[in-house]
């Protein structure tokens, strides 16, 4: 598709997702007060490698959500044709009303064949390949009732990776669960991450499901805060061995116990306090403070910033770092500009890649309104300092993930989580800043972002498997709404590929913007040519004075 009309369908698509109301960007509504079913399921009187907690766990979690409002289907040790049957009419009981919020939970065995994930019932005898399909439950059969469905919010929970599930009979090839994305209104959360195994456990119940226990009993905690905290519960139980992981797609809030109702004038509060705890956690050597301050907001303006410190303290001290295993490919993204003839995009396992001095990154702007070419930008990495990336001359830095914090003119930014390290199709964080001008003068800027899409998309550096991040945000003094979309690579590059901004001030559009990269150099063994564009270019200001092309 030519460049310009490709300019034309993004600012036709950025104007459509600014329809909404100032507020309304900014929070996500509550999940409607409808009815809550659950399904829940414990196999472990498994002829071969029988497990101990299964039915404890199942039993437990189930009373966890009676006491919610769940009105709660509990099946122990069940055959295949039980277990399809129970499905089916989980199933049936969402389509009941579009209210209704479903939750799933499976302890038991579970494999993976050819990316597919099967459920073991108890009456199993695999001994090779072709029983699983014939045995097993395919995790496919309770996906395709969700879908169908169009429920309200649904929790699909599989603490259902243990080691070897067929004793000394049959070892299949593929170690635990294989990665899926959640469909619509779901959140999807493994026990540990695709490709992986956890153990049984001795205690009163397994690893996952324990810690998961307590925290579904905290009120007002929102659901995606409830698996943060049990991920990081069970990683530093298991000192990294099991590394719970989730898939979400989630739009709504949700909690087990309480509303979980947001209330900004309150996150406003709670983002001054963080930043000042922040600032003094950056440096930190030691994981205590910053399990701490995890936490106390696993979904705070700084929350993933300090997962990422946690991770590098936890490095040092030993850890290893584990990976979810990836399927093939995920599906074609729509809304794609030629996506009708535009091959898969292929996922990655978590392994992105920091930047490196001497790598150079050229980019060209477009204003969206005028469909003209504005400038072109040359940015080289000079050195990194700590958690700090200098550029070209160093007068303009950025943090480890290229979110800005000085310009070459002078203005400052508090840290932020723009980019992250850890993407994954589907999560939700947020973001807050304020920038500091050359004058004195200053700029509060408040983001929520999620992961959009996994796309192949075309630019004039090359072809990329990336990230779509959209992000919906507010200028907190002025009210000006501001919406923004990237696309990332982090195992090709840490730089962006491609961004595109809107600012809209009294209901109508007062600047677009798109940056896309040009050409790529690696530090090292790139083919890439030199360019001409001057390094350091300036970067375009809107009438508030706030930056779009650098201000992430």
């Amino acid at each position: 598709m030519p460049y310009q009309r490709f300019a034309r369908f993004a600012l036709c698509l950025m104007l459509s997702l600014l329809a909404s109301s100032p507020r309304a960007l900014m929070a996500a509504e509550p999940t409607a007060g409808g009815p809550r079913v659950a399904l829940v399921v414990g196999n472990g009187a498994y002829r071969s490698a029988p497990l101990v907690n299964p039915a404890g766990d199942a039993r437990a979690v189930a009373e966890r959500l009676r006491q919610a409002g769940f009105a709660v289907t509990l099946v122990l040790d069940v055959g295949r044709r039980e277990l399809h049957e129970v499905i089916r009419r989980f199933g049936d009981s969402l389509l009941r009303d579009s209210r209704t919020v479903g939750v799933f939970y499976y302890a038991g065995h579970g494999v993976q064949l050819n990316w597919r994930n099967f459920m073991l019932p108890v009456d199993v005898r695999i001994r090779n390949h072709a029983d699983i399909a014939g045995q097993g439950v395919d995790l496919g059969l309770l996906l395709e009732a969700l879908g169908r469905a169009r429920n309200a919010l649904n929790l699909v929970i599989l603490d259902a990776c243990r080691n070897n599930p067929f004793g000394s009979d049959f070892r299949v090839d593929d170690r635990g669960l294989s990665q899926l994305d959640a469909p619509p209104g779901t959140l999807l959360a493994y026990a540990t991450a695709p490709g992986n195994t956890a153990d049984d456990g001795e205690g009163e119940h397994g690893l996952y499901t324990g810690r998961l226990l307590h925290e579904m009993a905290v009120p007002g905690a929102a659901v995606e805060d409830v698996f943060k905290r049990v991920r990081l519960a069970v990683r530093r139980a298991s000192q990294g061995a099991q590394i719970p992981w989730e898939s979400t797609s989630l739009e709504g809030d949700f909690s087990f116990l309480g509303e979980n109702r947001r209330d900004v004038d309150r996150e406003q509060k709670e983002f001054e306090a963080d930043l000042a705890a922040w600032n003094s956690l950056r440096e930190a050597t030691m994981p205590e403070p910053l399990e701490t301050f995890i936490r106390q907001r696993p979904s705070g303006k700084f929350a993933e910033l300090a997962q990422h410190r946690l991770d590098l303290v936890l490095r040092r001290k030993g850890e290893k770092p584990v990976y979810a295993s990836v399927a093939p490919a995920l599906a074609r993204e729509a809304c794609v500009p030629g996506a009708g003839s535009a091959p898969f995009a292929a996922s990655y396992p978590g392994a992105a890649l920091p930047f490196r001095p001497g790598e150079r990154y050229r980019y060209r702007s477009l204003d969206l309104l005028t469909q003209q070419e504005t400038q072109r930008s040359e940015d080289t990495v000079l050195r990194i300092a700590g958690d700090e990336v200098f550029f070209n001359d160093g007068s303009k830095v950025t943090d480890l993930f290229g979110n800005s914090v000085q310009a070459p003119d002078g203005t400052r930014w508090t840290p932020y989580q723009f980019f992250i390290n850890d993407y994954a199709l589907g999560k939700r964080w947020s973001a807050q800043f304020i920038a500091t001008q050359p004058d004195g003068s200053k700029i509060s800027i408040r983001f929520d972002l999620r992961v959009a899409a996994r796309e192949r998309i075309t630019l004039p550096a090359g072809t990329f498997d990336a990230y779509r991040i959209e992000a919906r945000g507010l200028n907190l003094a002025g009210g000006t709404e501001l919406e923004r979309r990237a696309w990332v690579a982090p195992e090709r590059m840490r730089g962006v590929l491609a961004s595109e901004s809107l600012v809209r001030k009294a209901g109508a559009v007062v600047s677009g913007e798109r940056s896309e990269l040009v050409e790529y150099r690696a530090a090292a063994g790139s083919a890439a040519a030199a360019g001409d564009a001057p390094p350091g270019a300036d970067e375009k200001k809107d009438g508030a004075g706030w930056r779009p092309a650098s201000a992430y």
